[in-house]
Parts: C-alpha cells; sequence; structure tokens
C-alpha cells in the first residue's frame, strides 16, 4: 500500500510494509548464498576424483598411494608422530619447575634441622673451623653433630668401667630414700615416685635434644607426671584419658608454632618418650591404689636390684660370651647370673612380703613372680641399651655419681613394673 502524504514542508512519500514485498533474491537449491556460482555448479561426490577447473585433469592428491584399508600402530613407522613419547621433555627442567627443596626444609634455618641423628659421632666441624682459621663454615642445610662432650654423662668413648665405690654409695641412698618412703605410706611413695619419673623424662628428652631431635620437652614431662598421679587417683580409667590429651595437645604444640621443626618426626618422639617414661612409670600409680601396693612395688623394685646386681659381678667375673650387638658390655654369662639372682631374691625374699608372701610356706606367688621379672628384665636393659646406640650416647644423663642417669639405673624396671603389676592381677593379688 502506497501513499502520498503531505504537511508543509514536513511528509514521507510512501509507507513499506514489511513481509508483503517478495525478496530481490530468492535462494535457489545448490547456489551459494555469497554469489558467483550457477545452480549447476554442483559439487562432485565424494567418491568422484576431483577435476582441475583449470585443465581438467585429475589435481595431484595428497592422499594418492595410500591403501583404504586401515593399519595397525605396529604397521606405523617409528619416526611417526603417533610413535613418540607423549610429555618428552627436560625433566631437568620440570625437576627445578616443581621442586620445592628437601622435606621439611624452608628458607629459614629453623625449617632445616638434621631429620635423623648421625649413626656415628661426627668430628667436631666448630673446632676445626677454629683451628684452620680462615676455613669457611660448613653450608646451612649440612647437620652439625654436637661435639662428644655434650652427647650424654661420659660420652661415647668415655671409661668402660664405673666407679663401683660411687655406685655402691649412691645405690644405698636411694635405697634408704625408698625405704624411708615405703615406711612414710602411699602418698610419700607417691610423691617420690612421680618426682622420679619427671628428672628421668627430662633426662630422655635432654638426651634425644642433644642428638638432633627437636621434641616437645615441657608438655612429655608434664604428660609423664599426670600419668603416674591420674593413675593413682583415678585409676586405669585416667591412662587412656591422659594419652589422648597427650596426642591432641603434642600436635597442637607443632601446629601453633611454638616448636615447628620436623614435626612428623618430632611429635613421634615426644609421645614415644611419654608412653616408654610415663606409661610403663604409670603401672607405680595403679599399684599404690591398692592397700597392698606398697608390699608389690617394693617386690618389683628388689628383684631388679637383684638383676642388676648379679648380672654386673657375675658378668664381670664370668663374662666372655658376647650377649647382644646393641650392648657389647654385657655377657650371656652375666644375663644368666642376673636371671638367677632375680629368681632367687623372688622367692627368698619377696616370698616373705605382702601380698606375695602372705601365706606362710606358699611360694607359688614369689615363684611365678621370679620367671616374669627373670624375663622382663633383660628385656628393659637390652631396649634401653639400643636406644643409647642409636642416639650415640653412652649414659642419659649423669644425675647418678656411679651409674649415670635415672633411666640407665631405672630401665629394667620400667619393663618390670608392668609385669608385676599383671601377674599380680592374674594370681588375684589385689583387694580392690
Amino acid at each position: 500500500m502506497n501513499e502520498q502524504k503531505g504537511s508543509g514542508d514536513q511528509g514521507f512519500e510512501e509507507i513499506r510494509i514489511l513481509g508483503l514485498d517478495s525478496p530481490d533474491d530468492v535462494a535457489e537449491p545448490g547456489r551459494s548464498v555469497f554469489g558467483g556460482e550457477s545452480p549447476d555448479d554442483e559439487l562432485p561426490h565424494w567418491t568422484e576424483p576431483s577435476a582441475d577447473v583449470t585443465g581438467g585433469l585429475p589435481s595431484a592428491d595428497p592422499w594418492t598411494g595410500l591403501d583404504d584399508a586401515p593399519r595397525w600402530s605396529d604397521d606405523v613407522p617409528d619416526d611417526h608422530e603417533s610413535q613418540q613419547p607423549v610429555g618428552d621433555h627436560d625433566e631437568a627442567a620440570v625437576a627445578a619447575f616443581f621442586d620445592d627443596g628437601p622435606l621439611g626444609s624452608s628458607s629459614s634455618a629453623e625449617f632445616d634441622p638434621p631429620l635423623l641423628p648421625p649413626d656415628e659421632p661426627l668430628p667436631d666441624l666448630t673446632a676445626s673451623a677454629a683451628s684452620a682459621g680462615t676455613r669457611s663454615a660448613p653450608p646451612s642445610g649440612t647437620p652439625v653433630a654436637p661435639s662428644p662432650p655434650l652427647r650424654g654423662g661420659s660420652g661415647m668413648a668415655g671409661s668402660s668401667g664405673r666407679d663401683l665405690p660411687m655406685a655402691v654409695v649412691t645405690g644405698v641412698g636411694l635405697g634408704a630414700l625408698a625405704l624411708v618412703a615405703f615406711r612414710i605410706g602411699a602418698n610419700a611413695t607417691l610423691a617420690l615416685t612421680t618426682v622420679l619419673l619427671t628428672l628421668a623424662a627430662g633426662e630422655f628428652f635432654l638426651a634425644v635434644r642433644r642428638s638432633g631431635y627437636q621434641p616437645a620437652s615441657l608438655h612429655g614431662v608434664t604428660a609423664v607426671a599426670a600419668l603416674n598421679l591420674g593413675a593413682y587417683w583415678r585409676f586405669e580409667a585416667a591412662i587412656p584419658l591422659i594419652l589422648a590429651l597427650t596426642v591432641l595437645f603434642t600436635l597442637f604444640w607443632y601446629l601453633t608454632g611454638i616448636d615447628r621443626q620436623a614435626p612428623m618426626l618430632n611429635v613421634s618422639v615426644t609421645l614415644f618418650g611419654v608412653l616408654y617414661v610415663g606409661f610403663l612409670g604409670s603401672f607405680v600409680g595403679l599399684m599404690l591404689s591398692d592397700p597392698n601396693g606398697i608390699g608389690m612395688l617394693l617386690a618389683a623394685v628388689l628383684c631388679t636390684v637383684g638383676y642388676d646386681t648379679g648380672g654386673l659381678f657375675i658378668g664381670r667375673m664370668f663374662g666372655s660370651s658376647p650377649l647382644s650387638a646393641v650392648s657389647p658390655n654385657k655377657t650371656m654369662e652375666g644375663l644368666i647370673g642376673g636371671m638367677a639372682v632375680a629368681f632367687g631374691v623372688a622367692v627368698l625374699v619377696v616370698g616373705r612380703i605382702t601380698p606375695f608372701g602372705q601365706d606362710p610356706g606358699d611360694l607359688g606367688t614369689a615363684f611365678v613372680l621370679g620367671i616374669v621379672v627373670a624375663l622382663a628384665a633383660p628385656l628393659g636393659d637390652l631396649c634401653e641399651s639400643m636406644i643409647k646406640r642409636d642416639l650415640g650416647i653412652k649414659d642419659m644423663g649423669s644425675i647418678l655419681p656411679g651409674h649415670g642417669g635415672l633411666m640407665d639405673r631405672f630401665d629394667a624396671l620400667l619393663f618390670v613394673l608392668p609385669a608385676t603389676y599383671f601377674a599380680a592381677r592374674l594370681m588375684d593379688l589385689f583387694t580392690v
């Protein structure tokens, strides 16, 4: 519909309604929408050979000469790109890109501790550098072993023998102190044993620190004291609770950054110290919770002293066959002699102490205890020797003249305590 309207200078000539007019160009089948081709210019079928539009000759086909049959990968030439390994790149570049350095290392010095103590004491690099004068310091990543005087009470290569008179005096004084506590009662015995266990734990953690580890010493010592006190006040139910709290707070110790060096390794060392000294020592508190607990503890101590004394003197007089590589100074003769003396003390002495001698003439319970102690004491002695050898030290400490440290004197007793406790349980010697 076309109309002409006007109103002065303004107006329009026509109105075009879209959709009513046919388009100028109509799409035809076979014709490109871009123009330039006729409907008759049809593409050849894909099976027909192509022809050159200029000469009418078949064009050069790049696929000519290839058969139509499928080819297996075994038939493909080795130099074909499909046979090249995927990701064949420079391994050194990838290692340099992804390598963050040694495990546990960091840009700061506190994150680069020696993860394991040396198998053998290394030379004192500090003294060597001082004597050389101009020699450069070792790299920051190189573990430096502490000097031998700091690695134990007597050092690794100190005198092999003990000061026997001093050892006897120290042993008598320690035994008298224990007898006084036993005479006073359970509370005094609990206080004395808790102090001794706490000192032994501190001795252990200090020894492992000097060997390159970084345990949570304060936390471990606190847990050891709590185990003995909790076992006495709340019996067996307190031990798993305290151990669970110890695990949690030890993890938090390293998580919060109080100590950051090698958390996995040092958490394990801390928990081992708590279990070794605190858990095994907590059987003292479990025994003392019984009215006859002082008698049980006294029996364990006497049998252990008998083993240590018999092993020392018989080993010195008749020892010729080495017992174990972890303790070269111990002999088979000393082991047998110590076991025999421990058994004899159990039958002759402990058989007269309540509760093992509560029936006159009945030595059955003392006989069983003698066998148990004779087996447990050597294991405790050898296990502590193994630990000291791994740490590269001779003694755990030097608090006891002539003996070394508390751990050196109570190593067998730590194994005898649970053995005595469970033997009394099996023989129904507890009154509660």
